[in-house]
């Protein structure tokens, strides 16, 4: 705890960024401000959360838009041609140069800076941030924060108990996603290497300020510290 090298911080969809060349890729400007082209506030809570544990932090320079880092490569949706229910048209009918160009400039080379960090520093828990919205299909969702996990659950079991046991939100277990997504970041770099892992998602109207912010980080950073003592990392 609080040695550099022993934890990664991964965020995936930090940004919201579109090369110009690729002209919004069709879209207006509010959808590309909007959940479909990023996970909102998540990197300034990325960043806090980094600071306070001292660890190393990775995170998506490119909207999800252009291409998911989240998803393997096989994975129809890894340049996705409709959003939300909203159509991508600069992702439609793309060319095979376009794809591989995407591919190696933007997801292979995020990939391979993880994978670099993971072996030089010999991480040993790697955290994934993401961020939600706050309605779904018109309904407000009472989950707060959603610890996700795939079928190594050793980091997120002890995450999810620390959490609950302070009362102080609405913790639920593999909501408002499943954790379970072959090939993913977390799958790549934690669960075929062994290494300790968790995924955190934060419902995004509870990160929106920096009041909010510095709360939420002091909360996940005190559940990490509690478990990280714990097991030694």
């Amino acid at each position: 705890m609080g040695i550099r090298g022993s934890i990664l911080i991964i965020v995936d969809h930090a940004n919201n960024f579109i090369p110009s060349k690729y002209k919004n890729l069709g879209l207006p400007k509010y959808l590309i401000e909007s959940h479909i082209a990023y996970d909102l506030n998540i990197l300034n809570l990325s960043k806090r959360i980094n600071v306070l544990l001292e660890s190393d932090i990775v995170y998506g320079e490119y909207s999800r838009l252009i291409i998911d880092l989240n998803r393997g490569q096989n994975d129809p949706t890894l340049i996705p041609t409709i959003s939300d229910k909203k159509l991508i048209p600069g992702n439609i009918g793309i060319s095979s140069r376009e794809f591989n160009f995407r591919k190696m400039k933007f997801y292979n080379s995020y990939h391979s800076k993880i994978k670099k960090i993971v072996t030089e520093k010999k991480i040993k828990l790697i955290i994934s941030m993401h961020s939600f919205n706050p309605y779904f299909k018109g309904k407000k969702r009472k989950t707060e924060i959603g610890i996700l996990s795939n079928k190594d659950r050793r980091y997120s079991d002890l995450l999810i108990k620390q959490m609950v046991k302070s009362k102080r939100y609405i913790i639920e277990d593999n909501v408002p996603y499943k954790g379970e997504l072959k090939d993913d970041t977390l799958y790549k770099h934690g669960l075929k290497k062994n290494i300790l892992h968790t995924l955190i998602e934060v419902r995004n109207d509870l990160i929106n300020t920096e009041i909010k912010v510095n709360k939420m980080s002091q909360f996940i950073v005190s559940s990490l510290k509690t478990i990280n003592k714990e097991l030694s990392l």
